[in-house]
């Protein structure tokens, strides 16, 4: 098999020659000799695009593209797949946090089980670990990820890593439109729509060495709650549903007390609280919670139908 890493950089000139150097090291050592290295530039504003071009011109098997406004990850990492050519397409993290070694594994799951169509990376399954992330960063990252479990069925340990393997055929297949760190849920939920295979591994994320984390806390999870909305829309419409229905049940039980057991209920402080409008309000709320809930399960299978379409549309 003919393998393409596809790597996003963005002000990574201190890692150029570090990471090149890993992966050739990593192939070497694995004797796997097609291959095919791409750096795509995201708009890097330091001399990293400079140096990269430097490398290139005495590294055959090293290509660099990319363009000159930062766009974001995603904006990168579609840029990479539709430059690659191999069997195999690999997308990492530039500073290497999963080391060189996570890609020759992908590519062994490939070989032990040709049905498999992509395989992904976890840090947060059995097996998988972590070394020196800051607290804070992983907590975001394993209180996210624990969330989406629930979204994807089957379940998936970790959906939002960037180190993953593709068949070619399948990526390519794929209508992809994001252009930050949510494309990563995207190509999952477009992959399961359309039946494709995966196999998760487990694997060890360690602190960058060098440069500057990209992580943006605010953005990346006002995204990932938005597409998690979209994904499973009785998550939060259910919740606030049920929690509503339930309120009402209350209000109902407390009306019925002070009407039949404790006429001096309804002067009290509490008691002023409760009334027929407010059993009616929380009753219509929760139904209509409930309903936009079931509404986004109808939109959501539409939606995979569509992912279907634009599939075969793209093959075509």
């Amino acid at each position: 098999m003919t393998v393409s890493i596809v790597a996003p950089m963005y002000n990574e000139e201190d890692n150029l020659q570090s990471t090149l150097s890993k992966l050739k090291t990593e192939f070497q050592n694995n004797e796997i000799n097609d291959y095919e290295i791409i750096f795509v530039n995201d708009g890097s504003t330091d001399n990293t695009l400079l140096k990269a071009k430097e490398l290139e011109k005495n590294e055959s098997q090293l290509k660099v593209i990319g363009y000159d406004i930062n766009q974001g990850r995603g904006k990168a990492l579609r840029t990479g797949f539709d430059f690659a050519n191999g069997d195999i397409i690999c997308s990492i993290d530039f500073d290497l946090s999963y080391d060189a070694s996570h890609v020759t594994r992908m590519i062994k799951e490939f070989e032990k089980n040709p049905i498999i169509d992509l395989v992904l990376v976890s840090a947060y399954m059995p097996g998988g670990k972590t070394i020196g992330v800051s607290p804070f960063r992983l907590l975001i990252s394993k209180l996210g990820n624990y969330i989406y479990r629930y979204a994807f069925s089957p379940k998936i340990y970790t959906s939002t890593c960037v180190v993953r393997a593709y068949k070619k055929e399948v990526i390519k297949s794929l209508w992809l439109d994001s252009d930050d760190k949510e494309i990563h849920l995207e190509i999952i939920s477009k992959a399961l729509a359309n039946n494709y295979k995966h196999k998760e591994i487990p694997g060890t994320l360690t602190k960058r060495k060098v440069g500057k984390s990209k992580f943006k806390f605010r953005s990346t999870s006002v995204k990932h709650l938005i597409f998690l909305v979209q994904e499973r829309p009785i998550i939060l419409f259910g919740f606030f549903g049920f929690i509503l229905l339930v309120l009402s049940i209350f209000s109902t039980s407390f009306l019925i007390y002070g009407k039949f057991f404790n006429s001096d209920f309804f002067s009290s402080a509490i008691g002023r609280i409760f009334s027929p409008n407010l059993v009616l309000i929380l009753f219509l709320g929760g139904i209509n919670m409930l309903g936009l809930g079931f509404i986004g399960i109808q939109n959501n299978l539409l939606k995979k139908e569509l992912f279907k379409i634009q599939k075969t549309i793209k093959k075509k």
